[in-house]
């Protein structure tokens, strides 16, 4: 991107905090800490409004993309190489810390994912990365290469990009091939992708900023139903039923559509105090929070008999707390100075946190 977009990166925070919590309520369900009781079990999409955080990144990672395509200045194979270095290092390096800690058993293609992020060696099956949130970085993969195809194919026309992304979501939604990296790249959760785009597009084009209050409404309201009753779909969170392209449609109307809205909503609003500048630093460090807090989740297992029993409310909050700590400092320490390197550029040129952390 050429220049911050405040209200991304305040999207990307809230993003980041729903996929702590689905971790978070995913513990307190089963997890190593002992507990007074259940996090709201009367509300029965909670966990899975958590795991909407993934989609609200994939709709941020269009609208990303579709500005870094109007205004990129290199050839398709350039953009290739810096979505690669400003993904996978730092993903490869945290892999390493966590597979050390890791209470689960290791495979072999597990462990290769966390180098080639697609699942290569993968036919029919689908094996998760051993850092299981890299499941997502797939997606996103397969979405940059469809901007690179788009650079190729019509320089750098949004539209032409926009029209690539329906087209291999509308296949993939009928389609579906053996090899699982083929798969990410046809496959019908890539609407939400599209969605990003066509966000972006309405904000280039000054539409965003007269249906904006319709909007927000209309997207909190639909997330609100969500969360509460549903929206006609059995979603199933299981990350092969994403890989295999069955999830892709009830997640892009469940909570793609919803969270578009949102973002057409706040697109346009003015950065104001401090509160907006430190979620946006929260927002800045929202890949490096994504990444690390497995590891945080791996020590309490280790942990867990010697943490003392507490409200799951509180439980909740301190995991969302530490975990988001964890990510500043990571992003302030080691992502940045990483990245400068790579690039070989001062700290405070470094490119922004990608859309989906």
């Amino acid at each position: 991107m050429s220049t911050r977009i405040a209200p991304i990166q305040w999207l990307r925070a809230l993003a980041a905090t729903l996929v702590l919590l689905m971790h978070a309520s995913d513990m307190i369900e089963s997890g190593p800490v002992s507990l007074t009781g259940k996090l709201v079990p009367s509300v029965p999409n909670l966990s899975t409004f958590g795991a909407s955080g993934v989609d609200l990144f994939f709709v941020i990672s269009g609208f990303v993309m579709a500005q870094s395509l109007s205004t990129a200045d290199g050839d398709s194979w350039r953009f290739l190489a810096k979505r690669w270095l400003r993904i996978v290092p730092l993903f490869a390096c945290v892999s390493a810390v966590y597979m050390m800690i890791m209470h689960d058993p290791l495979t072999v293609q597990a462990a290769i994912m966390s180098i080639t992020v697609l699942p290569i060696l993968d036919g029919a099956g689908y094996h998760v990365p051993a850092l299981y949130p890299g499941w997502t970085l797939g997606f996103e993969f397969a979405f940059y290469a469809i901007v690179a195809a788009a650079m190729r194919v019509h320089g750098h026309r949004v539209e032409t990009l926009l029209a690539l992304t329906l087209a291999f979501a509308i296949v993939g939604s009928v389609v579906h091939p053996a090899w699982a990296p083929v798969r990410l790249l046809l496959n019908p959760l890539l609407l939400e992708f599209a969605l990003g785009v066509v966000v972006w597009m309405a904000w280039q084009r000054g539409i965003s900023v007269r249906i904006a209050t319709p909007a927000l409404i209309a997207g909190i309201t639909l997330l609100a139903i969500g969360i509460a009753f549903g929206l006609g779909f059995s979603l199933s969170l299981q990350i092969d039923v994403a890989v295999a392209g069955i999830s892709g449609l009830p997640r892009t109307w469940t909570w793609g559509v919803p969270w578009a809205l949102v973002v057409v909503g706040l697109i346009d609003t003015v950065a104001g105090g401090r509160f907006e500048r430190i979620v946006a630093r929260v927002g800045d460090a929202s890949y490096s929070t994504y990444l690390t807090h497995p590891c945080l989740i791996a020590l309490l297992w280790m942990v867990g008999d010697y943490v003392p029993t507490m409200s799951p409310y509180a439980f909740a909050l301190a995991f969302i707390a530490a975990s988001t700590m964890l990510g500043l400092a990571v992003h302030r320490w080691i992502e940045r100075p990483l990245l400068a390197w790579l690039q070989r550029r001062p700290p405070a040129s470094v490119m922004r946190a990608p859309a989906l952390a």
